[in-house]
């Protein structure tokens, strides 16, 4: 398993992950936001070839097989090899195919995640899924490579705008609910529009100890690890419609996972027998934080289909869920009707 830590000491950590290699053995690859924002603070203390950074287009619409390509072209240029240290500073999308080129290339190089928005931190850059979407599909191609380390800095996050911190948030929500009822209260208690720095740090680092936990018991997702993919079946889907240019703008990942939580908690109600409140409670903080999705009855086919394709699924044609028993208690494998999912959209698109 790869290394994880929060730290208050950016130096130290950059000093630690880079070990005794020489500058021209060290390639940074950022995106547009994390250049802005951040590349300075990693420069003040590695001293990395401008010709050794490559700077990527920020989004989910780059999450792509020639934005890889575009990294594989990098490292040969400049004639990386596999003993060489690829650092990845950027958001979710930018850990997850940095991780994917970087294990790829040459039959692997090690790389060190340093995730600069809330999501990456709790989220994306932890556990070893690296990947790229393809052919609208979601994380369509990916394999499990963990980082030789990932560095969290949380002070990284106040250059983030508040859509992007709610993104990330939308999982810390998510392994709350899969962990306990107390972890919950934590993370809907929490002001995140005022927030509280040292107390942010503390529950994200409670976030990572439960996704951690997690795939350490499982790291190939045969079984408990299915758990983390609450939420997700309907938000990929949600979040696959919006990035086909069916809306104005493309949604935020933690957007559609948020509204994916809402939907399958209900789903758990009907099919687990979850309590109510939780599902209002929840239901309530989306609305008043995310806002009501926008989507027609219409679409339902669409989104149907999409969660059709969903790569968690099993059996052909079977639509697989990880649904709540009750808060803290998570089955995985769930099948689900069609009438069934739309009743949850329903109650969704409704809230």
């Amino acid at each position: 398993m790869e290394e994880s830590r929060i730290t208050t000491d950016l130096d130290l950590a950059l000093r630690n992950a880079a070990g005794l290699r020489k500058s021209n053995d060290l390639y940074l690859l950022a995106d547009s936001n994390s250049e802005k924002y951040c590349l300075s603070m990693v420069l003040q203390t590695l001293n990395i070839a401008q010709s050794h950074i490559l700077v990527l287009p920020s989004g989910e619409q780059h999450k792509t097989l020639s934005t890889v390509e575009q990294i594989w072209d990098f490292l040969i240029e400049k004639e990386a090899t596999r003993s060489s240290l690829m650092l990845v500073l950027g958001g979710g999308v930018l850990t997850d195919m940095g991780g994917f080129a970087a294990s790829t290339f040459k039959r692997g190089m090690p790389y060190v995640n340093i995730p600069t928005t809330l999501l990456g931190m709790v989220d994306a850059s932890q556990g070893g899924k690296t990947g790229f979407d393809y052919r609208g599909l979601k994380n369509e191609i990916g394999m499990y490579a963990p980082a030789a380390a990932t560095i969290v800095y949380p002070m990284f996050l106040k250059t983030l705008p508040q859509k992007h911190l709610l993104s990330g948030y939308a999982e810390m929500l998510k392994h709350s609910l899969i962990a306990s009822p107390l972890e919950l209260i934590k993370v809907l208690h929490f002001d995140i529009d005022n927030i509280d720095y040292t107390e942010l740090s503390e529950l994200i680092e409670r976030s990572i100890d439960i996704k951690q936990y997690i795939v350490e018991q499982d790291p190939e997702e045969t079984g408990l690890r299915k758990s983390l993919n609450f939420g997700h079946t309907i938000g990929h889907a949600i979040e696959e419609y919006s990035l086909q240019g069916q809306d104005s703008e493309a949604m935020l990942h933690g957007f559609a996972v948020m509204y994916g939580i809402v939907a399958e908690l209900y789903l758990s109600m009907m099919k687990l027998g979850l309590n109510q409140q939780t599902v209002t409670q929840v239901a309530h903080f989306a609305r008043e934080h995310y806002g009501k999705p926008v989507c027609a009855c219409k679409d339902y086919d669409i989104l149907l289909d999409l969660m059709r394709h969903d790569k968690k699924n099993t059996e052909q044609g079977q639509i697989n869920f990880s649904l709540l028993r009750q808060v803290g208690n998570c089955r995985v494998d769930q099948k689900c009707t069609d009438a069934e999912i739309i009743e949850a959209l329903d109650f969704l698109f409704n809230m």
